[in-house]
């Protein structure tokens, strides 16, 4: 282990070793063990004892703050990494539970940390490869499905270690944790008459770049399907050439592709804003 890692788990251990609270209803509460911000993408992570909250934004200061996509957050139980001798920061999250049961991180649910701040759980967080520079290979093998759950800011505010976590009554529809499945959940929330852009739709799936290269199998599957396919576009905001009668489907809704591609009229352009936060 590299001695930033070292100085990060030293950390992490003072963090979980303080004497917190124990909820009452263990079966349906648990308390905040790990805080945890990450100011770069791939770069060291940064334990805290509080951390403040925006609404539909983030945690300030972490560079998964921004108002699109699935992730502003990422949970993961301690229990579920206990028999792996994982610290919460070797998996990225940014906040660790202690006594909270598996399923409230379950898509759909609202958390409550704390006093003021209310999260919407969004999916399960996939087991990306940067994660193999953190954990051995055997490690990085058994962390699907114990990684935790990715979530949005319904409210903002404090959060400090040993806030209580409860799960609150609300409900939101579930987000499939299939990248294909997602795509189609969100293909079916595209507005008639709109039209989203390559970038959009991968910052709305919350995967990388990199998946730009099978958008456009996807799209053929989801337009066999039956779904809108034929509102997505390239990120110019041209028509993308695989699928059948585009122009003609798009123009049946208003929707005309000039010179300059959609841009032509910004407001056809759906950017997906509030997706996450829909109750349906």
């Amino acid at each position: 282990m590299t001695v930033l890692g070292c100085t990060i788990l030293s950390v992490m251990t003072t963090q979980r070793d303080r004497q917190f609270a124990q909820p009452a209803d263990g079966a349906s509460a648990g308390v905040v063990s790990g805080l945890l911000i990450k100011p770069v993408r791939h770069e060291p992570m940064e334990p805290v004892e509080i951390a403040q909250a925006e609404a539909r934004q983030g945690l300030v200061g972490d560079c998964h703050a921004k108002p699109l996509g699935p992730r502003q957050l990422l949970m993961v139980r301690e229990e579920s990494l206990a028999d792996l001798d994982v610290e919460p920061w070797q998996v990225r999250a940014n906040v660790a539970t202690r006594g909270l049961p598996e399923e409230a991180l379950a898509s759909g649910n609202v958390l409550q940390l704390g006093p003021e701040v209310r999260v919407r759980v969004t999916h399960v967080c996939e087991v990306c490869k940067v994660l193999r520079q953190y954990v051995s290979s055997e490690t990085f093998r058994a962390l699907p499905r114990r990684r935790g759950s990715l979530a949005v800011f319904l409210t903002g505010g404090r959060v400090a270690l040993g806030d209580r976590i409860t799960v609150g009554g609300a409900h939101y529809p579930e987000v499939p944790e299939g990248i294909y499945e997602r795509l189609e959940w969100i293909l079916a929330r595209v507005p008639e008459g709109r039209i989203v852009t390559y970038d959009t739709l991968v910052t709305l799936l919350g995967v990388a770049r990199p998946y730009f290269r099978v958008l456009p199998t996807y799209l053929k599957r989801a337009d066999r399907a039956g779904l809108p396919a034929h509102r997505v576009l390239n990120s110019a905001g041209e028509l993308g050439g695989h699928l059948p009668g585009q122009t003609r489907r798009l123009r049946a809704e208003g929707v005309v592709i000039g010179p300059e591609g959609v841009f032509g009229d910004e407001a056809r352009r759906w950017k997906g804003e509030g997706l996450y936060f829909a109750k349906r």
